[in-house]
């Protein structure tokens, strides 16, 4: 009886300690960790254009996805990524002066039922037969307004620069911890500067 009374107090444990919604998701995306591969985006081609009144980014990255990020995905975790972009104005002597800094959020989900992946790009959203077909999607971003004319003093020059990372804030409360401390969930591009040609 005593190894009756010890299998089933065993068996109790576990069954208390997956009901519990944390430990279920960790216990779930634990094998991902394993082998995973380091996780990277490069950022491929950029460029500010000119439309009207108005300076539009154009950008073609690469998302290197790692094994454990694709499987969290595969696996109902929404990513997140921020794309961040900035302009400033070297300074000689003292620190750059910031003249625009403007984000946006790009949502990649998978939805297990229709088995589709799903793009939530500024409240548009786009539905896609596969990761590939996604990640393409993700890897893109046209005509995104990042400032207008009127900030720009004619003669001076400025310096663009740009960088794109996975939102850790945007993960599930149960893996924020996890992430932070984790190589695998750590997938940003380098910060990118270049001087744009604004033709003013």
């Amino acid at each position: 009886m005593c190894w009756l009374s010890t299998a089933l107090g065993l068996s109790l444990k576990a069954k208390s300690l997956f009901t519990q919604p944390r430990a279920l998701l960790l216990f779930l995306l634990l094998p991902m960790a394993v082998h995973a591969t380091p996780a990277q985006i490069n950022v491929k081609n950029v460029e500010l254009v000119a439309v009207e009144d108005k300076f539009h980014l154009n950008m073609d990255l690469d998302f290197q996805f790692n094994t454990a990020l694709e499987d969290a995905l595969n696996k109902g975790v929404p990513l997140t990524f921020l794309y961040e972009f900035q302009l400033s104005q070297p300074r000689k002597y003292w620190f750059d002066e910031e003249v625009v800094t403007h984000t946006q959020r790009v949502t990649i989900s998978y939805h297990a039922l229709s088995r589709q992946y799903l793009i939530n790009r500024q409240q548009h959203q786009q539905y896609f037969a596969n990761f590939a077909q996604a990640k393409e999607a993700l890897s893109k971003i046209k005509d995104w307004i990042v400032f207008d004319k009127s900030v720009l003093k004619k003669g001076e020059q400025y310096q663009a620069a740009l960088r794109v990372r996975l939102d850790q804030a945007r993960l599930p409360k149960a893996l924020q911890a996890e992430a932070a401390s984790s190589e695998d969930w750590a997938m940003y591009s380098e910060r990118m500067r270049w001087v744009p040609s604004l033709n003013l």
